[in-house]
């Protein structure tokens, strides 16, 4: 996979969680094959960001940092550790963002 394969299936991932994320918390609360969804595809991208930043020697700076501290967050979790509140609640207001910020490496 080449660097720009990455990167695309990076925004993939990241769009991937975009249209799974319910915009009601209740309904998010009541779909747990969606959380672990959402969840899963946060620890692919921040996979993909780790592995992006690293090959094209980007500094530790966001959102690649940032995506591979969530990933790690996630991925090393114990069942309990993380609530499924923030998980909605940092996909709901970081996602756009960091997608914004990943988009603008391919311009």
């Amino acid at each position: 996979m080449t660097s720009g394969e990455k990167l695309n299936a990076l925004i993939a991932a990241l769009e991937q969680i975009r249209g799974l994320l319910p915009l009601d918390k209740a309904v998010w609360d009541s779909q747990p094959v969606i959380r672990l969804a959402v969840e899963r595809l946060w620890i692919t991208a921040g996979n993909l960001a780790e592995v992006y930043r690293s090959e094209n020697r980007i500094a530790t700076v966001e959102p690649w940092s940032e995506l591979a501290g969530y990933r790690n967050l996630l991925a090393h979790a114990l069942p309990g550790d993380i609530s499924s509140d923030r998980v909605f609640a940092d996909s709901s207001t970081d996602l756009e963002r960091m997608l914004d910020q990943v988009r603008m490496q391919i311009a």
